[in-house]
Order: structure tokens, then sequence, then C-alpha cells
């Protein structure tokens, strides 16, 4: 399933692509996934606790990041058992549905006074996690400007 997310930025391109290069930036403010574990600059693991209608269930990816000129990509491999939690998290996972197995991507592309985001995902439960995702993007657009603002404000950019 794919889905698409458009913002429009008066933001530079650079200055954009500074910042949702960072994926800590980016999956903390754009994403219901949290980052757990960094295995290097272009390789890290993400968690997210996901609702749909009728189940609550985990979702654990490897992501792998790829940069150019004007596109960010994330490369998501969704499988469960990826992140080894505590004990006390695994009682908490008995209560949730299994976690879903699947591929994605996110597709951060950029011209001129707009930000194309592209979801894409294959696998369990993808119309599920794919409006999952869309829905959080969709909340924090509202506070685009703010939220960018901060963030130069704060990196001295």
């Amino acid at each position: 399933m794919q889905a698409k997310v458009t913002i429009s930025s008066p933001f530079e391109k650079d200055i954009i692509l500074k910042l949702f290069s960072d994926q800590k930036f980016f999956f903390a403010n754009f994403t219901p996934f949290t980052i757990i574990n960094e295995e290097s600059e272009n390789v890290f693991y993400v968690y997210g606790e996901f609702y749909s209608l009728f189940s609550a269930f985990d979702v654990e990816a490897r992501v792998r990041k790829y940069i150019s000129s004007y596109v960010i990509t994330y490369i998501l491999i969704v499988q469960p058992g990826l992140i080894q939690g505590s004990y006390d998290n695994l009682i908490d996972r008995s209560f949730k549905g299994v976690s879903p197995k699947g591929n994605g991507k996110i597709v951060i592309s950029m011209s001129q006074g707009s930000i194309e985001i592209t979801i894409d995902y294959e696998g369990d439960k993808e119309k599920a996690i794919v409006n999952f995702i869309v829905k959080r993007m969709n909340k924090q657009i509202k506070n685009f400007d703010k939220i960018i603002q901060l963030e130069r404000i704060k990196r001295h950019i």
C-alpha cells in the first residue's frame, strides 16, 4: 500500500534536507516510531506501538538511510524479534496481536516550495501501518513551520 503526504514549505531545500536526513529528528517528530538502537550512522532500529480499530500490535524494523541531492530514502525491514526487550515488555506483548512482517520505505523528495513524503509498505497489516504513519504525519504538519523553526534555533541553522 502506498500513501503520499505533501507539505508546502517556505524553508530552503538544504535546511529541510539537513533536518529530515537526521533520523532522530524525522522519526521523533513525523512518525509514530522511536529509535531504539543505532548500528551505524545509516542503519538503525525503530519500534512503534500501533493501534487499529480492533487490535494493538508492536512494529519493529531495521532501517537503512540513503541520501541524495534532493531525496532521502528510509528503507524498512519489518519483522518481530529485532529488538530485545526486557521481561516486563515481553509480558505486555502477550496481550497484543502478532507483530507484522514486511518491507517498506519512506521517500522524502523536495521540490520548489514543497516536500513530498511517500510511504510505501507491503506485508502484514499494511493498511493499518500506512494509515497510522500518515495520521501521525498529518497531525504534525499542522505545526510544521513551528517544528522546523524551533529545530533551526536549537541547531543554530
